[in-house]
């Protein structure tokens, strides 16, 4: 089967190295949109209109599942444009349990406009918006101290958490730091739970395969490489470091 997985960036890829572990005989595209990041400072008609777009070529090159990797795309635009799609669509959102937990959900901007992350609030959750976080992510391929010095300040006097949910797959790189900023005893992130909801569309195997491929420059070179810091720490071989 051949599965595209849709990021804005790196943050993607911690949903793509969970699904090729749980399914190694398939076929990945990995799509990343980087001439248009990052997603969390558009709007919502523009994430529709973009994903739909990437859907149709990623469906003209063959794909036959489509996992929206980027939390943002996924509460703002990724159920409306399922619709109009011609194969399964599943895509990632912020996890998060206010009404049991103290908890702290970090997102996007424009995540944080999106009914999902309004209804946690409502629940009870405390919200951290940050329009740079994901982009010193990216630019770092990961974790870096720069990124350590922004969440020191904007995190410096928020602690006594119980949980913290990361609404951006790229604020995963980040997580041990919050946790001990945060003094939160887990994080949620949302991987496990999409790759559970693609799970049900998945039926055959192929030969193991990854292609990847930009609406930008090509960064094949350095996604390769975040993909194996993603694979050795998750292997408890290190942790989530720049490259």
């Amino acid at each position: 089967m051949v599965i595209a997985v849709v990021d804005s960036g790196i943050g993607g890829l911690f949903v793509l190295d969970a699904l090729c572990k749980k399914y190694p005989g398939e076929h990945y595209i990995y799509y990343s949109d980087n001439l248009f990041a990052p997603y969390g400072i558009r709007n919502a008609e523009f994430l529709k209109n973009r994903l739909y777009e990437i859907s149709l070529f990623l469906t003209g090159i063959g794909a036959e599942e489509i996992v929206v990797a980027c939390n943002t795309m996924g509460v703002t635009a990724a159920e409306h444009v399922s619709q109009f799609v011609s194969v399964p669509m599943t895509w990632i959102y912020p996890e998060a349990y206010p009404e049991f937990e103290k908890t702290l959900v970090m997102c996007t901007p424009m995540s944080a406009e999106s009914a999902r992350v309004e209804e946690l609030v409502k629940r009870g959750a405390t919200l951290i918006a940050d329009p740079r976080l994901a982009s010193i992510a990216e630019s770092a391929g990961g974790a870096s101290r720069a990124a350590e010095e922004y969440l020191e300040n904007i995190l410096g006097c928020r602690c006594g958490y119980d949980t913290v949910s990361l609404g951006c797959t790229h604020y995963i790189y980040f997580a041990e730091t919050i946790k001990r900023l945060t003094g939160a005893v887990r994080t949620y992130d949302g991987v496990d739970g999409v790759v559970r909801r693609a799970a049900r569309h998945i039926t055959g195997e192929e030969a193991f395969r990854i292609d990847m491929v930009f609406s930008g420059e090509d960064e094949s070179v350095k996604y390769r490489a975040v993909l194996g810091n993603i694979a050795a720490a998750r292997a408890g071989c290190g942790h989530f470091r720049g490259i």
